[in-house]
């Protein structure tokens, strides 16, 4: 009897294109995701292409990049207030947003030739009103995931919003509490809908048990923006004991853009404050992806106080896998991310968390079970698992678990 050769796994697994946001920078949240889920898939013998602006100066490690000229069709690289209410006039009508409705044609183009397996097209800002121009690529066999890390826009009615996700043929948020959010809004739930964590980077993972560091390091790691609440670490630092605050550091990496940048008028107004804290006050500015494990390694607590409804923050993962505790707001995407072994200051209230940052600093053993307890929980966010459920093959890792459907 003659066996027939089998294919080997890598020319098995569909090739995935990768369409992060039409003008992603090197430093944006869904490049690292798009870097880390193309890596990942690679290990497990898979092919990713990935289409980027032609003018970021950007690229993935592991994948084959396409570039392409978003500026054809936003060519100021913004879209003005007036152009954005033609897209909600539009979109309320039925109709496709003229706008940003077309912001990824030129993508669709490349990815019509190249005829991969599957899309990923990355929902950070508006991504979603271009889902009806994608058909030419599902045309030729490809399968369309609506990849979803922020809050769909409210700009969405109900009936447009159903027209726009009919185009995909997945729906796949970072976290429940964003597919939910779209089950409320539609009235219905989907079984298209689905949920797939983000992961941490291995890099983040603690090999050993940590001590409590000395000095006790409050860290910050983010934009420096009201939305995500850096005013309230320093304020929260405010609010500790004496004995606390001498030996405390209040460290804030990360600046008011991504990548840096000439610093916003909150940033200024931030490290004025700073000045005359009577705290210890540290800014780093920004700090490249590879360095933030030696950020981490060396807090004593990492300060989440985020104003709005974020995704599930890596920042949060990686904290987590570092050993180093969280202190967070009530945001559901971080509630989401670090479930019972998150300190939770509702609303990111200030004197809650300076209470529970004194808490870690004051009980060294408290700090040490938190911490192995933060490694534990990390360890369930792996981009292996992310990578495999995307491209629908079986996963074997260990899910985190999940909030109650009503938290």
């Amino acid at each position: 009897m003659t066996l027939t050769p089998q294919p080997s796994p890598a020319r098995m697994l569909p090739v995935v294109a990768h369409v992060p946001m039409a003008l992603s920078v090197r430093s944006s949240t869904l490049m690292t995701v798009a870097d880390e889920v193309s890596g990942a898939y690679g290990r497990a013998g898979g092919r990713s292409l990935a289409v980027l602006s032609h003018n970021r100066d950007v690229g993935l490690a592991n994948a084959d990049n396409v570039y392409v000229d978003y500026t054809r069709d936003c060519p100021r690289q913004w879209f003005t207030k007036r152009e954005l209410a033609a897209d909600v006039a539009a979109g309320a009508l039925g109709l496709l947003r003229p706008h940003y409705g077309h912001a990824y044609d030129v993508a669709v183009e490349a990815l019509t030739d190249a005829a991969p397996g599957a899309v990923l097209l990355y929902e950070g800002h508006y991504a979603s009103a271009s889902l009806p121009r994608w058909a030419p690529v599902r045309r030729r066999g490809a399968e369309l995931i609506l990849y979803v890390h922020n809050p769909l826009s409210r700009s969405y009615g109900r009936r447009e919003l159903g027209r726009l996700l009919a185009g995909a043929d997945r729906v796949v948020f970072c976290a429940d509490h964003l597919r939910r959010d779209v089950v409320r809004r539609l009235g219905h739930d989907d079984p298209r809908l689905e949920v797939v964590w983000n992961g941490v980077d291995e890099a983040f993972i603690a090999g050993r048990l940590r001590e409590q560091p000395d000095p006790f390091v409050i860290l910050f790691v983010g934009k420096l923006t009201p939305e995500k609440g850096a005013h309230l670490v320093l304020d929260a630092a405010l609010q500790l004991p004496a004995s606390v605050r001498k030996r405390a550091v209040v460290r804030f990496v990360g600046s008011s853009g991504y990548g840096g940048g000439p610093p916003s008028r909150c940033e200024l107004e931030l490290r004025a404050r700073a000045a005359d804290a009577g705290v210890r006050v540290e800014f780093a500015g920004w700090v490249a992806h590879d360095e933030l494990p030696a950020e981490y390694a060396r807090a004593g607590a990492l300060c989440l106080p985020s104003q709005w409804n974020e995704g599930l923050p890596l920042v949060a993962l990686e904290g987590m896998a570092s050993g180093t505790p969280v202190v967070c707001s009530d945001a559901p995407g971080l509630v989401e991310a670090v479930g019972e072994v998150g300190l939770v200051a509702p609303g990111g209230d200030p004197a809650t968390m300076g209470r529970l940052i004194a808490e870690l600093a004051e009980d060294a053993e408290r700090w040490r079970e938190l911490s192995a307890a933060s490694v534990h929980r990390a360890r369930g966010y792996t981009w292996e698992r992310t990578a495999r459920a995307l491209a629908g093959l079986p996963v074997s890792a260990t899910e985190p678990e999940r909030v109650d459907d009503n938290g």
